[in-house]
């Protein structure tokens, strides 16, 4: 995994060098416009995901996914954009997207006041949040839920929050190989451990009588030469699900 990681950053180093002799072949961020050869690697201590970050803004293909996903939900829907907006951990990448989208202000929540990655405007805990019922239009929940051990808790508390009508955009990880999702012991050793192993059962776990629940895979939802221009992992999806 070391070489790994030490080979992924020298292509990061290279990459920009790269950008000046390309002709052809570009890939484009739908979140911030940015052209170029390659999108650019992800390292950590234990895993490297090759060409998935955006070098303008920063968005991971799951970010660029979700915006292709706002952006044609808002274009099927002229004229009923969200009026309250809250996004649990909410990312830069989304962040940016909503307020170049003429869209309402997207409340961003997170646990910990501190965490100067999201500036939190409300600080909240999903599992029992402060907002009232039926109190929000749209919300987003990316790459939350598998760090907390009630799931059944924070999908009621996000039904409850949603107005009738409203939608949440869901997003979880999956872990590769895996049939069932199940819960795991969280490691006190990790800063952001998981209390989740998500597989392709997820969508089943979060229904719920009155929304409806639509998993949107991206390899089944976009073309493939969309898939290379944005650089999106084909097992990449969301759930849209809408309050009835």
């Amino acid at each position: 995994m070391a070489l790994k990681v030490v080979l992924g950053a020298l292509e990061n180093f290279l990459l920009p060098l790269g950008e000046k002799t390309a002709r052809s072949d570009f890939r484009e961020c739908p979140v911030c416009g940015w052209q170029g050869h390659r999108f650019r690697n992800f390292l950590s201590a234990d895993e490297v995901i090759r060409h998935c970050i955006c070098p303008g803004c920063g968005s991971f293909d799951r970010h660029r996914q979700l915006v292709l996903g706002v952006r044609e939900e808002l274009a099927a829907n002229p004229g009923r954009t969200p009026g309250v907006m809250i996004g649990f951990s909410l990312s830069t990448a989304l962040r940016f997207l909503l307020e170049h989208e003429g869209l309402a202000r997207c409340f961003r929540s997170d646990i910990d006041a501190d965490d100067q990655r999201f500036s939190p405007d409300l600080v909240t805990d999903l599992r029992q949040t402060a907002l009232l019922d039926g109190a929000v239009d749209w919300v987003f929940c990316s790459h939350v839920l598998e760090h907390i051990p009630e799931l059944e808790i924070c999908v009621d508390e996000i039904l409850r929050v949603l107005k009738p009508g409203g939608a949440a955009w869901i997003q979880v990880p999956f872990e590769p190989g895996r049939a069932h999702s199940r819960r795991i012991a969280i490691d006190p050793h990790r800063a952001h451990a998981h209390a989740w192993q998500f597989a392709p059962d997820f969508g089943t776990l979060i229904e719920r009588p009155g929304w409806t629940v639509q998993e949107v895979i991206a390899g089944e939802h976009l073309s493939a030469d969309d898939l290379k221009r944005y650089g999106i992992d084909p097992r990449e999806r969301y759930w849209l699900t809408r309050k009835s």
